[in-house]
């Protein structure tokens, strides 16, 4: 089932303007027993993996089409329209996941148009990329723990280089955590794996998506 991704604000990349420069685990987040606050820091650095448009909270009217508005960027039926470059976050964007590959890239009114029958999930804050965590995973009492604790901080890929352990590698792989040979900076494209993250204003991780799974949500 397709589903459209869009916030009030939406990044294609974070190339020039990272999210907060460690993933931080919410006050509800255990990691080795204890309850984290917003102060604590996974080990290591993140760094962002795949970024998106910001998309608006509500369809966008008539007006949307103005012609020094980019179209939507897309690998099916929306392909041919330009793509903006980094010109920092989008407002009234929006991202359209089909399985685990984003499918189209562009202002809410035109995909919702163009999919009339897709499923919408309105986040607030920003929505992007996922992060690249260039680091030993955090400590927990289990290396499924260990994984989740970096999904809840808006994670989607980890070096191999830090996969040692064969269980924590295992547990990565169950979870489709992706696993790169070097950090790389993130960018949403159509076609690539859906990877995204949604953080508020304080930085603090209020969803996850995984290769087109929602594996985080902060109450």
């Amino acid at each position: 089932m397709r589903t459209l991704h869009t916030a009030p604000l939406l990044r294609l990349t974070h190339d020039n303007e990272p999210p907060p420069g460690q993933p931080v685990p919410g006050d509800d987040d255990a990691l080795s027993g204890r309850a984290t606050s917003g102060d604590d820091a996974l080990p290591g650095r993140a760094v962002p993996v795949s970024g998106g448009p910001p998309p608006d909270q509500s369809a966008l009217g008539d007006d949307h089409a103005s012609s020094d508005r980019p179209g939507p960027v897309s690998a099916g039926p929306l392909s041919g329209w330009a793509a903006p470059g980094d010109g920092g976050p989008l407002s009234g964007w929006a991202v359209l996941v089909d399985g685990d590959r984003i499918e189209a890239l562009g202002p809410v009114g035109e995909l919702t148009q163009a999919y009339p029958m897709v499923r919408v999930r309105r986040w607030p804050g920003t929505l992007g990329p996922a992060l690249v965590h260039d680091g030993p995973l955090p400590p927990a009492p289990s290396p499924r723990e260990r994984v989740h604790a970096l999904l809840r901080a808006g994670v989607g890929a980890v070096l191999a280089a830090h996969l040692t352990d064969p269980a924590v590698r295992a547990a990565v792989t169950r979870n489709d955590v992706a696993v790169l040979d070097a950090a790389r900076p993130p960018v949403l494209a159509a076609g690539g794996r859906a990877d995204l993250a949604v953080f508020a204003d304080d930085g603090r991780c209020l969803a996850t998506i995984v290769a087109g799974r929602l594996v985080h949500r902060r109450a």
